[in-house]
């Protein structure tokens, strides 16, 4: 009896799990690729001529929700950068899980929209995305290089110009879908409050943008503000940038643009010498035919400081990228690509310009 008894509620459990587990779902995408480097200046000046097998924002998350009732419920998500390609993850990490977190939050959503708190893209950078100008996010087309405030150019996106920055800390509101438009604000406090106490308070960084999808058209808007008042600083100003993303698709066809203006632009995020102006512009295609699909980028950007002494890191900035891909996807879920990137690097005052060409075989698997 007692044996009939257990039988019976370990089958109980087996079928009452899925229902406890029902909002719950692991998910992921492992992106690696094989690429070779033929760049004439690279981090310091120097030049990098090597292949390497790399790991391209792979990632694992757990994401779910629980009904609170009265169209309210819980939500959250953990995601982790995963390191597929066994060597470094390019954020100073050799083991399988990188440093880095994704968009990491916990938050309420209901018919009102959605509230979260963590680690989350900011609504300039959902925005920049929702104009769908990514034609292979992640891979060397990739048009942004990252949390990364200076400028500085990424290895693994020589032909990116746009800034995204995923921030710590958010405080995000994204309201519902209102006949294809959506709009997200963000505040950020500071918390890493700078050598004079300034950055102390709970919206020091804050951003805001604005989506539209529908009959084939996609655009984004968005802008931020960062403090940037560091150590150093000559002044309290914030770096503003703002961004404009648009895209068509039509028949077998996507043709798109996108825009970026910032002002007081860090030089250093630790000098704090904020004086450059700066822009960024993009042209994109894709042409899919099939399962497969050819994608074509071409990039423009231009840093402007203030002064300008020759031969130094503080003259004007000019760079020009373009990139090839083709790609095949077996399913929905797997695709491999080869991919052409060039960039060139055009200093004021300095004698011989930069050449940066990458090639890229990859193969991407999402689950």
């Amino acid at each position: 009896m007692n044996k009939k008894l257990l039988a019976a509620a370990v089958a109980a459990a087996v079928v009452a799990a899925p229902a406890a587990f029902a909002e719950s779902t692991v998910y992921g995408k492992m992106h690696t690729s094989i690429d070779m480097y033929d760049y004439d200046g690279y981090g310091n000046g120097n030049g990098l001529d090597n292949w390497e097998v790399n790991s391209r924002a792979s990632r694992l998350g757990f994401k779910g929700s629980e009904d609170l009732g009265n169209g309210l419920k819980a939500i959250y998500q953990i995601e982790l950068q995963v390191n597929s390609g066994g060597g470094s993850d390019g954020q100073g990490s050799s083991s399988f899980l990188g440093k880095s977190s994704r968009n990491t939050f916990v938050g309420l959503a209901g018919d009102w929209g959605t509230f979260l708190v963590g680690r989350h893209d900011t609504p300039a950078k959902m925005a920049f995305y929702a104009g769908g100008n990514e034609r292979l996010g992640d891979s060397i087309l990739d048009l942004n290089i990252g949390n990364n405030l200076n400028g500085t150019e990424s290895k693994n996106a020589p032909i990116g110009v746009f800034h995204e920055y995923r921030a710590d800390n958010a405080i995000a509101y994204v309201t519902p879908n209102f006949s294809g438009f959506t709009a997200a604000v963000a505040i950020i406090p500071g918390e890493d409050s700078d050598v004079s106490g300034s950055r102390d308070g709970i919206a020091d960084h804050y951003s805001a943008g604005i989506m539209y999808k529908g009959n084939g058209l996609k655009v984004g808007a968005g802008y931020s503000s960062y403090d940037l008042d560091g150590p150093g600083a000559t002044n309290s100003d914030s770096w503003e940038v703002a961004n404009i993303s648009a895209s068509y698709t039509f028949n077998n066809f996507s043709i798109g643009g996108a825009y970026e203006d910032g002002s007081n632009m860090p030089s250093s995020y630790t000098t704090g010498n904020k004086d450059n102006d700066y822009w960024a512009a993009a042209a994109t295609g894709k042409y899919t035919f099939g399962n497969n699909a050819v994608s074509a980028v071409y990039t423009h950007s231009k840093r402007e400081p203030d002064s300008c002494n020759n031969g130094s890191n503080s003259c004007d900035t000019k760079k020009d990228g373009w990139g090839l891909a083709a790609e095949h996807n077996f399913s929905k879920r797997t695709k491999v690509y080869a991919a052409y990137a060039s960039a060139s690097n055009d200093q004021d005052g300095v004698d011989s310009d930069e050449d940066n060409d990458a090639f890229s075989l990859g193969m991407i698997h999402s689950f």
